[in-house]
């Protein structure tokens, strides 16, 4: 097998987690599959999801990632997400919670990938 040449990620760092699950729950509800992805890079936790931006100018699709950066690593498998009565969100380890519509979730990574080596 030979080995491609991967130009990386467009990379869009998002403010905090929450704009960030805002955005990956509101995929789920338009029938897009969503996951979030942890890896640590030196003392940084990343956590973010990545997407194609079709038919970006000329060319056939932008790959994106977006993320955020934080100290700590994340506390369980899944995120649970709901906007209603008020935006919460929460990490568990189940999907259990029937007040919750949403859940994400979320893989750790044992290595960063090659096209996320700019991150």
């Amino acid at each position: 097998m030979t080995e491609v040449d991967l130009k990386p990620a467009v990379l869009m760092k998002i403010k905090d987690f929450t704009n960030l699950i805002r955005l990956v729950s509101f995929w789920t509800m338009r029938e897009r599959t969503a996951t979030l992805f942890h890896f640590q890079k030196g003392k940084r936790n990343i956590i973010g999801t990545y997407t194609i931006l079709p038919g970006y100018y000329k060319l056939e699709g932008l790959p994106l990632f977006i993320y955020i950066e934080q100290e700590e690593a994340p506390k369980g498998p899944f995120v649970k997400y709901r906007a209603d009565p008020a935006e919460e969100w929460g990490y568990t380890d189940g999907t259990f919670d029937r007040q919750f519509p949403i859940y994400i979730p979320l893989i750790t990574l044992d290595e960063v990938p090659i096209f996320l080596s700019n991150v």
